[in-house]
């Protein structure tokens, strides 16, 4: 996870710099194609880091076997944060390259040392049915309410409170379909509203339904810290991607407009209709 981030960030930087840019404090002004490879250079990189920490918890957990499919899926990630540039036509430096394919070969070592580590069978499949429907129909509702409800922003893109339906499949169902629900719920909005860089929004609004899904079945303040842990990973995605596409001041404007209004709003109103839903019909508490 170090070594991808570092490689990334490294990489990103010296990218800017090729392109005339000191650093991340001055004012960035790059073409369109430009900040789609960039946020697609760091994207992938943040995937990475993701599945290598969902890989970690299921060691925590005891599921090595899922662990070692994480650990796979984050190499390839991190194989495609360095294949970015290619794709582009564009040169990497020599020595982010070299950084990222030894965290993906770490990575890919690891998933091989998780398929290989015994665990017990797992007594249930990783998705039931109604996991997957639960998914589909709050994944619809988290596009329609972010497409009906949002706001431009004079810093770019825009702010919306369809994250307050991936808080509640979140609160409500668990990490699965709360990580679900972000993912392909925010992809389908962000295509919807014509937002260009729409795969930023898997790692974060995935990241985001993964940790708020840790609330499941906990009183309110557990609820209130795992979404507010949430919400800071997405706004943080999307920070770590502005600071190199917009320049360290309008990156912290964004920041805050993702924390304290689209997370901050949406978290207030999943938490009081999560908790009127489990009183008006019993069956959401179990």
């Amino acid at each position: 996870m170090v070594l991808i981030g570092a490689g990334a960030t490294y990489g990103a930087a010296l990218i800017l710099r090729s392109l005339g840019f000191e650093n991340v404090f001055t004012s960035i002004k790059i073409s369109d194609a430009m900040k789609v490879f960039i946020s697609l250079y760091l994207t992938a990189a943040v995937m990475s880091i993701g599945f290598s920490g969902s890989a970690l918890f299921m060691v925590s957990k005891g599921r090595t076997k899922y662990a070692g499919l994480f650990g796979i899926i984050a190499s390839v990630s991190a194989i495609a944060t360095v294949l970015v540039g290619p794709i582009f036509t564009l040169a990497v430096d020599p020595m982010s390259t070299v950084i990222l394919f030894a965290g993906a070969s770490l990575s890919i070592l690891g998933g091989i040392l998780g398929f290989m580590t015994p665990s017990e069978p797992s007594k249930e499949p990783f998705l039931s049915t109604l996991e997957i429907t639960n998914s589909a129909v709050l994944s619809a509702l988290t596009a329609i309410l972010t497409g009906l409800a949002f706001v431009p922003s004079p810093t770019g893109g825009f702010t919306h409170i369809g994250d307050t339906i991936v808080f509640i499949a979140s609160l409500l169902f668990g990490s699965k379909v709360g990580a679900l629900t972000g993912v392909v719920g925010c992809i389908a909005a962000d295509l919807w509203v014509g937002y260009p860089r729409w795969f930023v929004s898997i790692p974060a609004h995935g990241l985001e339904g993964l940790i708020a899904g840790l609330g499941k079945r906990r009183s309110v303040p557990i609820q209130l810290v795992v979404c507010v842990l949430g919400g800071i990973v997405m706004a943080s995605v999307y920070f770590y991607v502005n600071i190199f596409i917009k320049g360290w001041a309008l990156a912290i404007l964004s920041y805050g407009r993702d924390l304290f209004l689209q997370a901050g709003i949406s978290i207030g109103l999943a938490i009081v209709l999560t908790r009127t839903l489990q009183r008006l019909l019993p069956r959401f508490k179990t």
